[in-house]
């Protein structure tokens, strides 16, 4: 049972997991388009697609896992009391990540869902307007060659 434990630190797994979750629910949601990517650093790696988004968030989870490791061999207690508040505060920030970016889009989604079904469908435009009263930014209005109002007069004949 404590096999495990050779490997890694409980803190280290524990970050380990964290990471894990938010990787799993950030991708769960963004694909449904309830969520954005609160990190800055995290939203670089999106725009490239969810692949090299979630070999960012993997690699960069490394980094601290392996400081932890080195200096719980060379200040054990030390570094499992920093490893905590390290494992708290990335909860922390997550948590408040999550209920101040993604909760709202949610709540906004499930009341558009809720709401489709009494009234007829929601436009892109009463969309923007929603995302526009949240303060969240519009995205510039597709444009699609077939769908714009076509010219049928012709001239010079």
């Amino acid at each position: 049972m404590r096999r495990w434990r050779e490997w890694l630190c409980a803190e280290s797994w524990a970050i380990i997991l964290i990471c894990v979750a938010d990787l799993l629910t950030t991708i769960a949601l963004l694909t449904k388009g309830l969520a954005e990517e609160g990190n800055p650093i995290m939203r670089y790696y999106l725009e490239y697609g969810l692949i090299p988004f979630a070999l960012a968030k993997l690699v960069l989870v490394v980094a601290p896992v392996v400081i932890i490791e080195w200096g719980r061999r060379h200040r054990p207690r030390t570094v499992k009391t920093l490893a905590r508040v390290g494992v708290m505060g990335y909860l922390m920030l997550y948590a408040g990540m999550f209920f101040t970016l993604n909760v709202p889009s949610i709540m906004t989604a499930s009341r558009f869902d809720k709401e489709a079904v009494e009234m007829p469908a929601v436009t892109a435009e009463e969309l923007w307007r929603e995302r526009a009263r949240l303060g969240k930014p519009i995205p510039p209005v597709p444009t699609h060659p077939g769908l714009q109002k076509q010219d049928t007069t012709q001239k010079g004949h």
